[in-house]
């Protein structure tokens, strides 16, 4: 069975559900909170292995401190192989402030051994890559750890995946690597971001990526579904309706469950709703690592809804 090898970033979260956003010299009292394990690597390598992929290893960096370890602990618990996590003696674990207002959340982190990640790590871990075998890369590690894995993962013969998050306006140099990536997920201002684009037109963004040498591309549009691109078209997901209670780890849940997609050869019809499936379960709990669905749990939201993606038409190379 292939690998997903995911590097990332281990993050403690604390989760508020707040009736109104926080202002200057104002103070919120929370309806509720959760305090759980996540960070987008840490959330991608629990959705891949609770969804059924047999090897997962994760490439991170936590502080010598509780949040740490309870954050290995809890990877371990799930399968996740975590003997490419560095112990920085001389960082704090990341933490993240995530404040949710009507489902919808802002973010307010402060990094510290998450960015600790090196390339002697990085090499480690991916030195028995080989065909077949999936890599995912995310932004919260250095821009220049980003092109330096995919440059190993395309010489492995990998299929290398991004997730171009969290994403800011000072990393638009990414396009230079573009090429180096077999799949791209990004959300709307993602890909606007990487294309230097204001255009709200779905079909431009997810072409131009093509365009800058991208092989395809899965644009997430929230309530709307998503959209994969590739060279022959296009196909469109709906999103699968559930009862929203906190969307943070939509996204992750998605990129966990289309790298477990790709590790099992599955086509991309079946790939795009079982993605879909766990990210909108992934909505129904409040929380990040907590939220993300078993594989269970997917396959009976499929076999419920009985939804199948509609193909589009649409040549990418004009």
């Amino acid at each position: 069975m292939p690998r997903i090898v995911i590097i990332g970033a281990l993050v403690y979260d604390m989760v508020f559900d707040v009736p109104d956003w926080v202002q200057p010299n104002r103070a919120v009292h929370a309806r509720g909170l959760t305090i759980s394990p996540g960070g987008k690597g840490l959330n991608q390598a629990a959705a891949a292995s609770r969804l059924g992929a047999e090897e997962v290893r994760l490439v991170g960096c936590v502080g010598d401190d509780m949040f740490g370890a309870e954050m290995v602990a809890a990877l371990r618990q799930v399968g996740v192989d975590t003997a490419h996590i560095q112990i920085a003696a001389d960082a704090r674990t990341s933490i993240a402030a995530i404040i949710v207002r009507e489902q919808l959340p802002g973010f307010i982190g402060a990094p510290d051994a998450s960015r600790r990640v090196s390339q002697a790590q990085i090499r480690a871990a991916t030195a028995d890559l080989r065909p077949g075998d999936v890599l995912l890369v995310g932004f919260e590690v250095p821009q220049p750890l980003v092109a330096y894995a995919l440059q190993l993962g395309r010489a492995a013969g990998a299929t290398t995946v991004v997730n171009p998050a969290p994403f800011f306006t000072r990393d638009s140099f990414v396009v230079d690597y573009l090429p180096l990536i077999d799949l791209l997920i990004p959300n709307m201002l993602e890909a606007q971001l990487l294309m230097d684009s204001e255009s709200d037109d779905v079909d431009r963004l997810g072409c131009g990526l093509l365009g800058k040498g991208v092989g395809r591309v899965v644009l997430t549009l929230g309530e709307a579904g998503s959209i994969l691109y590739e060279p022959g078209g296009a196909l469109a997901q709906r999103a699968f309706p559930v009862a929203a209670a906190d969307t943070t780890g939509a996204s992750d849940a998605f990129a966990g469950a289309f790298c477990v997609g790709l590790a099992r050869g599955w086509r991309v019809r079946r790939t795009l709703a079982f993605a879909s499936a766990a990210a909108g379960l992934a909505c129904a709990k409040p929380g990040t690592m907590t939220s993300l669905p078993e594989r269970s749990e997917v396959e009976s939201l499929l076999a419920a809804a009985q939804l199948e993606p509609s193909a589009r038409v649409l040549d990418c190379m004009q």
